[in-house]
C-alpha cells in the first residue's frame, strides 16, 4: 500500500523580473492512500503540485512536513527499501541510443541488484507483453518516441516492484502502443500491485481508475472513484471537473 499522510513542500525561487526570492508552496497537506490491485489516477493542470508530489512518493524530494510510506517503508527513514519496492516511470525517458533494449535492461538489472539471469528473463518478458521483443538487440537511435516510452516502462518495472508511478505513461503514443501500456496496467492491477497514474488523458482515466485525486494550487481535491467525483461536482466528464476548479481557484 501507499500512504501519503498531510505532505507539504515548498519552494524559495527568485522571480524573474524582480531577481527577489519567493516561496512557492507547492504541496499543501495532500493525503490520499492506494491499495495493492488498485490504480490511482492523480490528476492535475501543470504546476499543481502533481509531479513533486510523485516525486516525493518515489523518493527523489522529501516533505517538509508529513509522511510517506510503501508498503510499510517510510520513503525518509527506508529510502533504499522503498525503492527496491517501488517503480517510477518519469516523462523523462532515459534511453540510450547507442544501447539495445536487452543492453540497457541488463546494465539497469545490476543497479538495481537484480540477478542478471533473473533481469534478462523478466526483460525479455516486459519487451514481450510490450509487443517489443523482436527489437531486443537493436539499438535504440533508431527508435520512434513510442518504442522508447515501452523501454522506459520495461526499465521501471524490471525489479518486480510492488508499487508503481507512472507519469504520463501514453505521452506521444499511437492509438495501438497506448492500448498495449494500457493493457499491462490492467495486468498489473490484477496482480495486486498498487499503481499511481498521472495522465491528462481523461476517458483513459475514467475507465481505468478505481479512485481518483486532483490536486490543483496544491491542495488535493475529489479523492474518490470517478462516478462520485463526476457526481459531487454535477458534471459529466472530468475535464469539467477541471474547469469549475479553476473558475474558483481550486477552492471547490
Amino acid at each position: 500500500m501507499i500512504q501519503v499522510k498531510d505532505i507539504h513542500k515548498t519552494f524559495v525561487v527568485k522571480d524573474k523580473k524582480s531577481r527577489k526570492k519567493k516561496t512557492i508552496e507547492a504541496v499543501k497537506g495532500i493525503s490520499f492512500s492506494v491499495k495493492p490491485g488498485e490504480i490511482y489516477g492523480l490528476l492535475g493542470p501543470n504546476g499543481a503540485g502533481k509531479s513533486t508530489t510523485l516525486r516525493m512518493i518515489a523518493g527523489l524530494m522529501e516533505p517538509q512536513q508529513g509522511s510517506i510510506t510503501v508498503f510499510g517503508n517510510d520513503t525518509k527513514a527506508d529510502s533504499e527499501k522503498v525503492r527496491n519496492t517501488l517503480g517510477f516511470l518519469s516523462t523523462d525517458l532515459g534511453v540510450y541510443g547507442r544501447f539495445t533494449p536487452r543492453e540497457l535492461l541488463k546494465i539497469f538489472g545490476e543497479f538495481q541488484g537484480v540477478d542478471s539471469v533473473v533481469a534478462e528473463r523478466r526483460g525479455l518478458y516486459l519487451l514481450e507483453r510490450l509487443e517489443l521483443s523482436d527489437f531486443a538487440d537493436v539499438k535504440m537511435e533508431s527508435f520512434s518516441s513510442g518504442q522508447k516510452q515501452k523501454v522506459s516502462i520495461a526499465r521501471a518495472l524490471l525489479h518486480d516492484p510492488k508499487a508503481i508511478l507512472f507519469d504520463e505513461p501514453t505521452t506521444g503514443l499511437d492509438v495501438l502502443t497506448a492500448k498495449t501500456v494500457l493493457d499491462l496496467l490492467k495486468i498489473m492491477k490484477g496482480e495486486e500491485r498498487a499503481v499511481i497514474v498521472s495522465t491528462h488523458v481523461m476517458p483513459m482515466v475514467e475507465q481505468m481508475c478505481d479512485r481518483v485525486g486532483i490536486i490543483f494550487n496544491g491542495k488535493l481535491h475529489g479523492d474518490a472513484p470517478p462516478k462520485e467525483i463526476l457526481s459531487q461536482y454535477g458534471v459529466s466528464t472530468l475535464d469539467e471537473v477541471f474547469f469549475k476548479l479553476a473558475a474558483d481557484g481550486g477552492m471547490a
